[in-house]
């Protein structure tokens, strides 16, 4: 069994030539004394860009479902894409309406001085709006897992923000303590380097922008805000689920799932 420090990002990080903040969550301890075990839960940014060098890597996973968080926009723009001869047995994909309201960090932003600190609060903004919005997300999520269809991977679009949120979510709800949770999102800042991976695929948006609009033209004080996860942006989150009444209450009425469920999802992750 691999062991590694909450902190040791080559342990987790899945190493792949075209993809993008990808890491496996095993290996935290839960408060209750147990462990997260490997290989059941990826987490990742774009899953478009993948190489035939990456293929014997994602056949190893053998990931057989894939929680695919973003908007309808995005799938259209930039399609999930998993190749069939990498994998031992095609993953289910999974992806869900946007609704109505969807929180997007330019609209959040245009609200907002075009400033870094303008930028922050626009970050701030959107994590609060995210655990209402993602309740359909997380609960598909929530039910891979429950129901074994694990490994599977967990997505968005930097594997930032939606996926940070449905992950710590996550973590929470199998008592992982919140500064371990903290410290995986925090992850990113050593994982994620997005400013490389646009650079390197200039097709790429993440999720962030439009061809009017291209994130390597932002002032670099405006993109470091917008590429890095910090501890406030996942705080922000945790305090509209506090508003909500709480992690239970928001998995059981928000999210809509039952004790049952999350017990399964213990049994598989611990």
């Amino acid at each position: 069994m691999r062991s590694a420090s909450i902190s040791d990002t080559r342990a987790r990080l899945v190493s792949l030539h075209g993809g993008c903040n990808f890491r496996d969550i095993g290996g935290y301890p839960t408060q209750g004394g147990g462990t997260i075990r490997w290989g059941r839960v990826y987490r990742a940014g774009v899953l478009s860009y993948f190489t035939d060098r990456d293929h014997p890597t994602l056949h190893d996973l053998d990931v057989r479902a894939i929680c695919d968080l973003r908007r309808a926009e995005e799938r259209e723009r930039e399609p999930s894409s998993w190749p069939a001869h990498a994998a031992r047995q095609r993953p289910t994909h999974l992806h869900w309406d946007d609704g109505t309201n969807t929180p997007t960090i330019r609209a959040f932003a245009a609200r907002r001085p075009y400033t870094s600190t303008g930028m922050f609060d626009a970050m701030i903004d959107l994590y609060r709006a995210l655990p209402e919005w993602m309740a359909a997300r997380i609960r598909g999520l929530f039910e891979c897992v429950a129901t074994g269809s694990v490994p599977l991977v967990v997505h968005c679009a930097a594997g930032k923000d939606r996926t940070g949120v449905a992950v710590a979510v996550l973590l929470r709800a199998v008592d992982v303590s919140p500064q371990t949770t903290i410290e995986d999102y925090l992850l990113t800042n050593e994982s994620g380097d997005f400013e490389q991976f646009l650079r390197t695929r200039h097709d790429t948006q993440l999720g962030l922008t439009d061809i009017h609009h291209p994130l390597l033209s932002m002032p670099d004080d405006i993109r470091r805000v917008l590429f890095m996860a910090h501890a406030d942006f996942l705080q922000a989150a945790f305090e509209s689920i506090d508003a909500l009444g709480g992690l239970d209450r928001y998995l059981e009425k928000t999210v809509g799932i039952s004790r049952e469920q999350r017990a399964s999802v213990l049994a598989e992750l611990v």
